[in-house]
C-alpha cells in the first residue's frame, strides 16, 4: 500500500506517516487526520480533529471489508462500519 491512500478527486486522502498530522479540507471545514499505526487488532487507524478548536471528531480504523469510523457527534458517538473512504468523507459532511 502507498503512503497515501485517496478514495477520489478532491476525497479523504490518508497517510502512514506514524504521528504526522495533516490538514485536509473536507466539507467545507479543516479536519486534522493523524495516523496512530496498528490497534491492538492489527488494524491501521487513524485519529480527526477539528483543526480550528481542539475537539475530537472520531476515530478511523482500517478493517477487512471496509472502515470503521467512531464518530462524535452532539448527540453522541455514532459507529459506522465496514464503509468506504467516500462514506467517511459524507459522515464528515463533505
Amino acid at each position: 500500500m502507498s503512503e497515501m491512500q485517496q478514495a477520489g478527486n478532491g476525497s479523504v486522502a490518508l497517510t502512514r506517516e506514524t504521528l504526522t498530522p495533516s490538514v485536509q479540507r473536507i466539507g467545507g471545514r479543516d479536519i486534522e487526520i493523524t495516523f496512530l499505526g496498528e490497534n491492538t487488532y492489527g488494524q491501521p487507524t487513524w485519529i480527526m480533529w477539528n483543526a480550528d478548536e481542539p475537539f475530537l471528531i472520531g476515530m478511523l480504523c482500517q478493517g477487512k471489508m471496509g472502515y470503521h469510523f467512531e464518530q462524535r457527534t452532539s448527540s453522541g458517538t455514532m459507529l459506522h462500519e465496514n464503509i468506504s473512504l467516500s462514506r467517511v468523507q459524507r459522515a464528515l459532511g463533505g
